[in-house]
């Protein structure tokens, strides 16, 4: 068991990102320069760089405690390095102003910077702002007007960072617009689906649910809560009110080692997620133990950190991992993006030195605890944990966009997902993928799904390729560490050529110079990958006719979001029937021990009204209704 996360170990760290970070700095010290993939963001040196790591910053200043911090002989200032980023970010006459290029339309990337900006300067207004002259802090209102005027509609949680720029500046005593206030607070109602979960998208109905229920609608909430809230205390303890339920799911999520079911886009903001419950604490609405938040925490970063996301400098990759795929990058993740990471040591340090945070035993977490099942209705995932090796697997019954990233059945924290694409195709793990010879197709969106308890999943969904746009309605049963998988593919009739299917397990992932081993059973019919104590593996229940012993996709072994390799079992139809029934299952287990869950299966097979019957011969019986359209 690892040690607790202490006071010492955070401070070591802080001052070790501090420290690689300033060296970055260029001379303006407003912008970054950082190694990377860049954007357009990044001419000139990533302002994003600077920006974001005033999250850190300005929870440090925000406690009575010393500014200075050492590391490896070097001093750096806070409140120095601070109040430069300020004053050079938001000068017109300096190289580094953060307000060069023209505005890109109504919504432009700076105005998701303004929010943190406000903020900050909020956080350490005895410290900064406070010394500023007149003339600097018009300066930096002026930057935070110009990327805070409202738009035609609010679209998504990039509202929240209108709301975070203009009740700071209202907390600075600045001039505000009370009515956007209002506005985004109100929007906030029309995106609510209840049990903590908002849908990031114009209104509710969109089905985009992500870890920016996290990253953005929990910590500019709470982040508003805390500069702003005493002036609408009704209103705020409704919205904390919220938060709090979204704070029942969180440590779910996780594994016993800090992994998390890595999913969805923005992944290189890797632990940012981490502000939400520490603010939650602080502000009174975390519904678990403090010991458990503290371990959650430490074991989180580490978790990270013992992966490389931190490079030897202190800089952060955009990568999640020194040997992860960099397809975990979107367009819009420059090489400054990643300090988003910085909204948990923003909120850690909004701490007192003294709090019981950091004394407090430790308590496990609940994958630690005992077996769970969560069905999360509003965004149709099942979480399912396994006390007996700590693992989190998150089952997936919606999808939108970016294939890899949230298109597929299952993200686990012990097999992390292949988020890398091969000629724009996303990898067959953990999805039955048609094919026409040429192209491999792949969930993109549904046109129905549902959960239900005990825990399962159905979704109905097309393939187009070949010529046709093919159905496909999918249930899946998750039982612990396996879980079974059925579908019913019907065929576009007007297709002329043959199509085929594959179908993988969770991938292996393993890193350079690891040796796994690869199992197949040609009569009980699986495919087992396997390494240490870790093992995947899929069996062709019915309707398969093929196997393919693990290997890299396509012969490309740098796929993984994690790993910088890996190999994956997959089952195969060499073509399938205009309608076709498929049934597998699939598990973190060896193959003979997936056969042995085989052979206790009674029934497993469609009813005619359309249901889904999945029968054990010890006579426990799981009904899946059809799904509503």
């Amino acid at each position: 068991m690892s040690d607790p996360f202490t006071h010492a170990e955070a401070l070591s760290l802080w001052s070790r990102m501090v420290a690689g970070w300033a060296n970055s700095l260029d001379s303006s010290g407003a912008r970054t320069l950082i190694e990377g993939i860049p954007n357009y963001a990044d001419a000139g040196g990533s302002y994003e760089g600077v920006t974001r790591m005033l999250w850190g910053l300005g929870g440090w200043l925000s406690q009575p405690r010393e500014t200075r911090l050492e590391w490896r002989g070097q001093n750096f200032d806070t409140a120095s390095l601070t109040k430069q980023a300020l004053l050079a970010g938001t000068n017109p006459e300096s190289l580094g102003y953060w307000g060069k290029a023209a505005l890109r339309g109504e919504y432009d990337q700076r105005t998701v910077e303004s929010g943190q900006v406000a903020f900050a300067t909020w956080q350490s207004r005895e410290k900064i702002w406070e010394t500023m002259t007149l003339a600097e802090q018009g300066k930096l209102i002026r930057w935070l007007e110009t990327f805070s005027q409202k738009p035609t509609i609010w679209r998504s949680n990039w509202a929240l960072f209108w709301l975070l720029n203009h009740a700071s500046r209202k907390a600075l005593g600045a001039n505000f617009d009370q009515s956007l206030i209002d506005s985004v607070l109100e929007y906030m109602d029309g995106v609510y689906c209840g049990n903590g979960w908002y849908d990031d998208g114009a209104k509710r109905g969109v089905n985009h649910f992500d870890d920016y229920n996290y990253w953005v609608f929990a910590t500019h909430i709470l982040a508003w809560a805390q500069c702003d809230g005493d002036t609408q205390p009704a209103r705020r303890d409704e919205l904390l009110g919220r938060i709090q339920e979204s704070m029942e799911h969180y440590p779910y999520f996780f594994a016993a080692d800090g992994a998390y079911t890595e999913y969805g886009r923005s992944l290189s903001y890797k632990f940012a997620r981490l502000a939400a419950p520490l603010w939650a604490y602080k502000q009174g609405v975390w519904p678990h133990s403090l010991g458990m938040l503290r371990r959650l925490v430490g074991r989180h970063i580490r978790w990270y950190l013992d992966r490389g996301a931190l490079r030897a400098d202190g800089t952060l990759r955009q990568e999640l991992t020194v040997e992860g795929s960099p397809e975990v990058r979107e367009t819009y993740i420059a090489t400054g993006s990643s300090y988003w990471a910085m909204l948990a040591f923003g909120a850690l340090w909004s701490l007192p030195d003294d709090d019981p945070f950091w004394t407090v035993a430790e308590e496990p977490l609940p994958a630690e605890q005992d077996d769970f099942s969560k069905v999360f209705a509003e965004p149709g995932w099942v979480l399912v944990g396994t006390k007996q090796n700590g693992q989190v697997q998150r089952f997936n019954a919606r999808s939108e966009g970016y294939l890899s990233k949230y298109n597929k059945y299952l993200y686990a924290s012990v097999a992390p997902f292949n988020i890398g694409l091969v000629d724009g195709q996303a990898s067959p793990d953990n999805m039955l993928c048609l094919s026409d010879g040429e192209r491999f197709g792949h969930r993109t969106g549904n046109s129905a799904s549902s959960v239900g308890e005990p825990g399962w999943l159905r979704m109905a969904y097309d393939q187009t390729l070949g010529g046709g746009s093919h159905s496909i309605d999918t249930v899946i049963i998750p039982r612990g560490s396996w879980h079974l998988r059925a579908h019913r593919v019907r065929l576009d009739p007007n297709t002329n050529m043959p199509i085929s299917a594959v179908e993988g397990s969770s991938p292996l992932g393993y890193v350079t110079a690891a040796q796994p081993a690869s199992k197949s059973d040609k009569v009980a019919f699986w495919e087992e990958a396997s390494l240490d104590e870790r093992s995947v593996s899929i069996l062709g229940f019915r309707g398969y006719d093929g196997q393919k012993r693990a290997s890299s996709w396509q012969g490309r072994n740098d796929l993984n979001s994690v790993y910088a390799n890996y190999i994956l079992p997959i089952m195969t139809v060499s073509q399938l029937e205009p309608e076709h029934e498929l049934i597998c299952l699939v598990g973190f287990m060896g193959g003979a021990e997936l056969a042995r869950v085989a052979r206790t299966i009674a029934k497993a097979e469609w009813l005619e009204d359309g249901t889904f019957v999945l029968e054990f011969k010890d006579e426990a019986r799981i009904n899946v209704a059809p799904l509503k359209y």
